[in-house]
């Protein structure tokens, strides 16, 4: 395999280790390069092709890359711990020299994983000195094949990066096919598809196939010029989902179409060692291939160009140099979209039609051309349901479903395909249909308890009842006490004044009476109790009354109340006599009287309070009373007294005794009768008891 052709190659493969993002592709990627000494041999790789690969996609690459190496046993004792046998044989890679049998000391697959053994990391893309440091880390010089320890090293890398946003991981395996550890090297293989690691096969010149198919690999042998332009254009699509590649000579078709609504595109040239200069010309101008070089001289020479959002046209490509068999690849990335198409609206729990497509951009033209939808499933999914769409011809991938809620529901579409990896939304309004005219619904609950309930089937004979329907539950008179009425449904219980709930065709419902154990005793002989109407509706047609018949043995009056009225009546009792000692008027503590024989003496005595007699306080509802008897004491003794003193509501009354009048002195010096019903009196007031005395005065003590 020529030089040249091997360079083709691997420009093509370059951009497969782009993973697609929603705006810019992104890798994360390995490479897995055969250093072994067999790769010397003629129609391997003695121009070590795949050297100019590393460096190649050490340019191009976005994200993360790192080239792993072959171990040798010998020569990487000092990474991969073992112990020298003692013995020869002949060496796996030239049988014409002797090479040492080593022993494991451990697990060398776990070792090459944990240290990333015999990988390089590359720190930025384009890296200089990175690049430089490849041409010894990929040297042809390693005696053995121990490819399990490089996919275990790989699988290290890809450890040191679990980030969950990352992009897909790649892994492309550059060898003859060839491994000294065959089976342990398809257990490692294994372990990275587990884990969702894309492997690319490419098997050179006459090497060997067996073993990458038998690790379920689907390898790529590459010997021509057309292989190598197939192979790799394809291997670019699946790795990118670019939707479109175009390979061509230079000299023979040097105009390419540049398709609309393309997001991204490379474009790659590659031709012998005497490769100088590429010039692309758009619709919009000259645009030199910069984005990446190298050359090798016997392996040839690339030249690459990275275009972000390209105009739409023909587009020339125009070399310098390259040789006869100059060629260049075209990917065009096209970030292809699933839409719904149909429907906008739909009925719930009715079955419906879902139709959607891929859409070339967020606004560009719908996509109908077969090799773009080869291999496309679209999956549409909505209120946990997962439906498989299923294309035809025209680019139109149609499923049916239903809905089974009311409003606005969202429905994600996932499309899958060698070029696309993408999801889409939809919006569905889900709308539902309900009429009822077959008069109020009678329903017969029988008799039930205290703390019981009943329940009977509730059948509604609609007129037409589409979908998923929601409901609210009125209640159309007071309940007794104790006593709630609901509707039960398959999706949840309806109550007057709660939340509505969704009732499908056939669904079984039931009318409950329930009550607790204070219930009395009720009796429903048929009125309408329920109404049963779509939510936020007030179409008659919309609403189904329901008639209740019930008898609940509850508690009488005096079972539910008897309690209640013998406490409020021991709580009048209990006012009713502390009001007895409340409500009486008492006298002032102040109050004070003199009583005397002669009236002269009224100006020499003291007044004495009436509060020190016993007697003259209040009584039982019975305001304060002090009597003023013959021998001059006070008491609350009403007999023979010769006046009283009486407390009444904002003051003081004296009244007359019985025989003896009751006279008062006025401010004139006479004496005016006091009535029988007695009189208001004032401090200072002076009374005289019959014609001659005994005299009084009333007065107001101060200061104690």
């Amino acid at each position: 395999m020529s030089g040249r052709i091997k360079v083709l190659l691997l420009a093509l493969l370059a951009p497969t280790l782009l993973a697609q993002d929603e705006q810019q592709a992104a890798a994360d990627v390995v490479v897995i390069v055969d250093t072994s000494t067999s790769m010397r041999e003629a129609g391997m790789d003695p121009e070590r092709t795949s050297l100019l690969v590393a460096k190649l996609l050490t340019d191009i690459v976005p994200g993360e890359l790192a080239v792993v190496r072959l171990l040798d046993m010998v020569a990487d004792k000092t990474l991969i711990p073992s112990q020298p046998t003692g013995e020869t044989r002949p060496c796996a890679e030239d049988p014409n020299k002797d090479c040492q049998v080593m022993q494991p000391s451990g697990d060398w697959n776990a070792e090459a994983r944990a240290k990333r053994l015999g990988a390089k990391i590359r720190p930025r893309r384009a890296d200089l000195q990175y690049k430089s440091d490849l041409d010894r880390h990929l040297e042809q010089r390693i005696n053995n094949s121990l490819f399990s320890l490089a996919f275990s090293a790989a699988q290290g890398v890809f450890d040191a990066r679990p980030e969950p946003d990352a992009p897909p991981k790649t892994v492309v395996w550059l060898s003859d096919g060839r491994a000294d550890d065959p089976i342990k090297l398809k257990e490692a293989v294994r372990d990275l598809q587990d884990e969702g690691v894309r492997i690319e096969a490419i098997v050179f010149g006459r090497g060997e196939t067996a073993l990458a198919e038998e690790a379920a690999l689907d390898p790529l042998r590459v010997s021509t010029p057309a292989e190598l332009m197939k192979a790799f254009a394809g291997a670019f699509r699946r790795m990118v989902r670019a939707p479109y590649e175009i390979d061509h000579l230079v000299s023979s078709n040097p105009t390419f179409e540049m398709k609309p609504h393309v997001d991204e595109a490379w474009v790659v040239v590659y031709g012998d060692a005497t490769l100088a200069e590429v010039v692309m010309e758009g619709p919009q101008g000259s645009l030199r291939a910069d984005y990446a070089q190298d050359s090798r001289r016997r392996a040839g020479a690339y030249r690459a160009a990275y275009i972000r959002k390209p105009a739409p046209g023909n587009w020339t490509v125009r070399v310098t140099g390259g040789g006869a068999g100059a060629a260049y690849a075209v990917v065009q990335r096209s970030a292809l979209t699933p839409v719904l198409l149909e429907p906008s609206t739909a009925l719930a729990g009715t079955e419906v039609a879902l139709t959607a497509a891929m859409r070339a951009g967020l606004d560009g033209d719908l996509v109908n051309l077969p090799d773009l939808l080869a291999g496309l499933t679209i999956e549409a999914s909505h209120e946990g349901k997962t439906v498989l769409l299923s294309g035809d011809a025209g680019g139109r991938f149609r499923g049916s479903t239903r809905f089974e809620n009311i409003g606005d529901i969202p429905v994600r579409l996932h499309g899958v395909s060698p070029l696309v990896d993408r999801q889409g939304r939809g919006m569905v309004k889900v709308t539902s249909s309900f009429s009822y005219q077959g008069g109020d619904i009678e329903i017969d609950l029988g008799t039930i308890g205290l703390e019981a309930e009943s329940c009977r089937a509730l059948l509604i004979q609609a007129t037409e009842h589409k979908g998923i329907v929601q409901f609210d539950l009125e209640l159309l008179d007071d309940l007794p006490s104790g006593h709630s009425l609901e509707v039960r449904t398959p999706s949840g219980t309806l109550r007057p004044d709660s939340d509505a709930a969704g009732i499908a065709p056939g669904d079984n419902l039931q009318v409950c009476l329930l009550t607790d154990d204070q219930a009395p005793i009720s009796t429903a002989l048929g009125e309408p109790w329920l109404r049963l109407k779509v939510s936020g509706s007030e179409d008659p047609n919309h609403r189904a009354d329901i008639r209740l018949r019930w008898q609940v043995d509850g508690l009488t009056f005096w079972q539910r109340w008897g309690w209640l009225i013998l406490l409020i009546l021991l709580l009048l009792l209990i006012v009713f006599i502390v009001a007895g000692y409340i409500v009486p008027e008492r006298f002032s503590g102040a109050l004070a009287v003199t009583f005397v024989p002669d009236r002269d003496e009224l100006e020499e005595q003291s007044p004495q309070p009436v509060k020190q007699w016993k007697g003259t306080g209040i009584g039982f509802y019975r305001n304060a009373r002090a009597y003023l008897h013959s021998n001059y004491r006070l008491s609350g003794n009403a007999k023979g007294a010769l006046a009283g003193l009486l407390a009444e509501k904002g003051g003081l009354k004296v009244k007359p005794g019985r025989g003896a009048g009751l006279y008062r002195e006025t401010l004139d010096g006479d004496w005016e009768a006091v009535a029988s019903g007695g009189r208001r009196a004032r401090s200072g007031d002076v009374y005289r008891s019959g014609q001659s005395g005994p005299y009084f005065r009333i007065s107001t003590r101060t200061g104690r």
